[in-house]
């Protein structure tokens, strides 16, 4: 038997698929019924609503006739104007019954009832409808339906014109169920009356069951489908709605109701013959596909089976499959192709996630595993991380293509040292050794891979920072050795030998730093916030008065105790949350300088700021924002950069420094003498104030070298044309000293220790007097 092609199958089992034609057909027959019904059912519910309103017409007409009947009678317009109430009675009674009246009353020109048969108006009481009693004066009659005391009416209103007794008579049928069923008779559809007052139903009268008005019954516009009418039960009753009447606050609807059972019964019938055929249909369909993909899914199941295999791994399974189909034979030749191709990219694929592609050696999840194995055997080792110093400045220097050459010669140098080796990212490679090692090997092993890379005639040294672990008595698994190397190479970088051994302490200091981190926040975003601001006076020399103060932020955590200024405010520009230390600084400084202004001082108040505050371009905006916020001039702030921070990027630096100093806010450096100072780039700086490091007045009166530095600063300055701060002034001798050498303020604790802003200001206003100098 001759091999066929796949698509001659195909076309065998298109052929006998007469399940589009099948559904063509029911869709058709489905169309054409529901439209014949819509058609049928709007003809029932459009002459329902005609017969429905002729009869309310007769009904007005023969109430208005016999209205006119009843005012024109001379016993009753003559019983009317003697005001005789029994005869009125008695009138009323007889004329309602001879026109089976259910409502005869008459109502004065007020609203008032007067008399009346039906107990739902009561004699005396007001009518119900007083817009009516207006209305009729403008009006020959009022035909209305009426809603009186849970009843329906249908009424004419009309003036009786008798002469000096101004008198309406009122007439009405009520619209109750019997004359809602003797309209089914005629119509052989459900009639229902609803009122409705502010969108609400106030009343309901129907041929229908209570049950039905909200679940049974669809409305005309709404999706009719044989589908809806023949699975959905529920749905028996379709129907049309027309307004009656209209007032202001309220409506009057008639609701025709068709019984979708006799509508659509027959209908029923056949499209539940048309679909029985369709199934039938759609069997032979199965039946026949079933044949024809018996002969295709053996093959395939078979090709299948290959494909988990592959998937799973396993690239050794022979493909031997037989079939009489051209295209699954091409299928199984493409499959042995693949699962050839698979194989050897796996390979290349296995060893690219395993490895660095840079360096050869292994990758952090590679080396992960090996860790976890060594764990799993329980074995001892050790874990070496190497980090080369300031890598990125190798790059900046020395180009990408010759540190990653770098990069290669270190790996190179690691991997002679036997043992597993791998590069975590960066400049941060992890050794393995073979066997342990002590701290001297571990010098001669940095000395060895820091000595000179040649490439191309270019010699880059480095430094290298060497930290070891021992395992498993210093780490449980390896997610904690990748922790704790870290910690260490943190460790290692602030070493003098850039070598060490891991200790419990590191990872103390590490914890610490990270609980500081994680309260800070909190604290920072707390509505009760920990952080609080003091304030050190700065004692005017030449006047002796206090006329600048400096602000300092401290902080008593609830978890940590009291965390010093010099610890926090480090980890804050390492974690990225020094932005928000200064903006709380800066906002309370403020706020703090409005009570000092309040309090009758003029002292200004001197902010540090970082070198990252500085390059902030937002951070001027924002001071001024404060200022503005709290009505505080620019001069009652300054602000203090550390000398070393400027020297960090000083171009930039002079060009933010400029800004703050055009707004009016003076500046100064602050630790002068601790960093790198250039005239030059002194001279280019806006800034007014030089303030000495503490570290150089602490000691004054004792150390002459100390006395060289600070007169040095002092005639520097000068000559600059700056003011200069002293601070760390401890006793009285130093005071008098950096006074007969001209220095402009000092502060210190034997000013005034920090204070709140509240005891800053009694201070101030206490000491205000004090001659600092006897």
């Amino acid at each position: 038997m001759s091999a066929k092609s796949l698509k001659q199958h195909i076309f065998r089992l298109s052929s006998v698929l007469v399940l589009p034609c099948a559904i063509a057909i029911l869709a058709n027959v489905w169309i054409s019924s529901i439209d014949q019904a819509k058609l049928q059912l709007a003809n029932n519910l459009k002459v329902a609503e005609s017969v429905f309103t002729q009869v309310l017409d007769a009904r007005e007409a023969q109430l208005i006739s016999s209205t006119k009947v009843l005012i024109s009678d001379y016993g009753f317009k003559e019983a009317i104007g003697e005001q005789d109430s029994r005869t009125i009675g008695s009138v009323l009674v007889n004329h309602g019954n001879r026109i089976s009246a259910d409502l005869m009353a008459l109502i004065s020109p007020e609203g008032i009832i007067t008399n009346s048969t039906s107990d739902r108006l009561a004699l005396g009481s007001s009518f119900p409808f007083p817009q009516l009693v207006e209305q009729i004066k403008y009006e020959l009659f009022i035909s209305e339906i009426l809603l009186i005391n849970d009843k329906l009416y249908q009424a004419i209103l009309m003036d009786a014109r008798v002469p000096g007794v101004p008198t309406l008579a009122l007439v009405g049928f009520e619209i109750d169920r019997s004359l809602l069923e003797s309209m089914k008779i005629i119509t052989q559809l459900d009639t229902t009356i609803r009122v409705l007052k502010n969108q609400q139903k106030v009343f309901q009268v129907s041929t229908l069951k209570e049950a039905h008005f909200d679940t049974n019954v669809m409305l005309e516009n709404q999706d009719l489908s044989w589908f809806k009418l023949s699975f959905t039960p529920e749905l028996q009753f379709i129907s049309k709605s027309f307004l009656l009447k209209e007032r202001e606050n309220g409506q009057i609807w008639a609701m025709m109701t068709e019984d979708s059972e006799r509508l659509f019964g027959e209908f029923n019938q056949l499209q539940i013959k048309v679909t029985l055929i369709a199934l039938l249909s759609v069997l032979l369909a199965l039946f026949f596909g079933a044949i024809v993909a018996r002969r295709l899914s053996k093959p395939l199941g078979q090709l299948s089976f290959v494909a988990r295999k592959i998937a799973a791994g396993n690239y050794e399974q022979p493909i031997d499959i037989k079939s009489n189909t051209l295209e699954i034979d091409a299928l199984t030749s493409s499959f042995k192709t693949m699962q050839a191709n698979v194989h050897e990219r796996q390979k290349q694929i296995s060893y690219q996630a395993s490895h660095d592609m840079l360096t050869d050696l292994q990758n952090r999840y590679q080396i992960r595993e090996v860790i976890s194995e060594l764990f799993a055997k329980k074995q001892h080792f050790q874990v070496v991380g190497a980090n080369i110093l300031g890598f990125r400045g190798v790059n900046d220097t020395f180009g990408f293509q010759n540190g990653d050459s770098c990069l290669q010669a270190v790996a190179s140098r690691i991997r002679q040292l036997g043992g597993q080796s791998a590069r975590l990212n960066g400049g941060e490679f992890l050794w393995i050794p073979e066997s342990p090692i002590s701290m001297e090997n571990l010098t001669d092993i940095q000395k060895e891979i820091e000595s000179p890379i040649m490439i191309d005639d270019v010699v880059m040294n480095i430094r290298l920072a060497l930290g070891i672990i021992s395992c498993p008595e210093n780490c449980e698994d390896a997610e904690s050795v990748f922790k704790r190397l870290n910690i260490l190479l943190d460790e290692a970088r602030t070493s003098p030998s850039l070598i060490v051994s891991y200790h419990q302490d590191f990872e103390n200091r590490y914890t610490r730093r990270l609980a500081i981190i994680s309260e800070l926040k909190h604290a920072l975003i707390s509505n009760h916030s920990e952080l609080k601001m003091v304030y050190q006076p700065k004692l005017d020399l030449s006047s002796g008065q206090i006329t600048h103060a400096e602000a300092l932020i401290r902080w008593n955590s609830a978890a940590l105790g009291f965390v010093p200024p010099d610890e926090f405010i480090g980890i804050a520009e390492q974690a990225g949350l020094i932005g928000q230390v200064t903006d709380f600084v800066i906002r309370s400084a403020i706020v703090d300088a409005k009570k000092v202004i309040d309090s009758g001082l003029h002292i200004c108040i001197a902010i540090n700021l970082s070198a990252k505050d500085i390059l902030n371009p937002n951070l001027l905006e924002t001071i001024e924002q404060h200022l503005k916020n709290y009505g505080v001039s620019a001069s009652c702030l300054s602000f203090e950069i550390t000398e070393s921070d400027l020297v960090a990027d000083p171009q930039k630096a002079v060009v933010e420094l400029n800004k703050f100093r055009d707004v009016g806010f003076s500046l100064a450096i602050d630790d002068f003498g601790t960093g790198y100072s250039s005239l030059a780039y002194l001279k280019q700086l806006p800034v007014s104030e030089l303030k000495i490091d503490k570290s150089f007045v602490l000691n004054l009166v004792d150390q002459s070298s100390d006395q060289q530095i600070v007169q040095t600063i002092l005639e520097l300055a000068h000559n600059f044309q700056l003011g200069v701060i002293a601070e760390g002034v401890e006793n009285q001798q130093s005071l008098e000293l950096l006074k007969e050498w001209g220095c402009d303020w000092v502060q210190g604790y034997h000013v005034c220790r920090p204070i709140a802003v509240e005891d800053m200001i009694d201070w101030c206003l206490q000491n205000k007097r004090t001659n600092w100098f006897e």
